[in-house]
């Protein structure tokens, strides 16, 4: 790869949609080759010519740090960007490894956490670390509200049943609800 070409990929890959139009380990070798140029000499000058952050410039030269078996999982869009430099942090590369297998094609969110937490917890598997993790997730359940008005006769009926139940309101709406929908199955 010459100069020209090196600048062309980053111009082409730096600005723009997250999707990359090649794999990140050429545009790591491409920001490679600028750095090591005597033009541009450094990751700042690279940020400032293509008006990125130094960040993203040192995210996409330590792309290839890593081992090869984590390159392939990059170059297969299994491990992105954000995730390939939180791995970095796991200084036992046979980790990293494993870490890298166990979190590739999960969301950046997710693999951050994984790793972090196996960070903080070398003794647990990572198999472990990733069920921990998870598991602590809130579990999203799309829910619906309904407004209805009631007339105070109907409302004070209402909420007598609620407390000779021992409910709250919302309980008591919710039996009631899910009542009237199961005997309409059964019809």
């Amino acid at each position: 790869m010459n100069k020209d070409i090196a600048k062309a990929i980053l111009i082409f890959n730096l600005k723009g949609s997250k999707k990359k139009k090649l794999p990140l380990t050429k545009i790591s070798e491409a920001v490679r080759m600028l750095i090591n140029d005597e033009e541009y000499g450094s990751i700042k000058e690279v940020a400032k010519v293509f008006n990125v952050s130094g960040e993203i410039i040192r995210s996409f030269y330590r792309i290839l740090d890593q081992p090869k078996e984590i390159q392939k999982l990059i170059e297969e869009e299994k491990i992105l960007l954000d995730t390939s430099t939180k791995l970095l942090s796991i200084k036992n590369l046979e980790r990293r490894i494993e870490i890298a297998n166990v979190v590739a094609g999960m969301s950046a969110f997710d693999s951050r956490d994984i790793i972090d937490y196996c960070k903080r917890h070398p003794t647990l598997s990572v198999e472990e670390c990733k069920s921990v993790v998870l598991e602590s997730k809130p579990i999203e359940i799309e829910t619906h509200a309904i407004l209805v008005p009631l007339e105070d006769a109907l409302f004070e009926k209402f909420k007598n049943i609620a407390k000779s139940k021992n409910m709250n309101l919302f309980e008591a709406a919710l039996v009631a609800i899910k009542k009237w929908v199961i005997e309409e199955e059964g019809k």
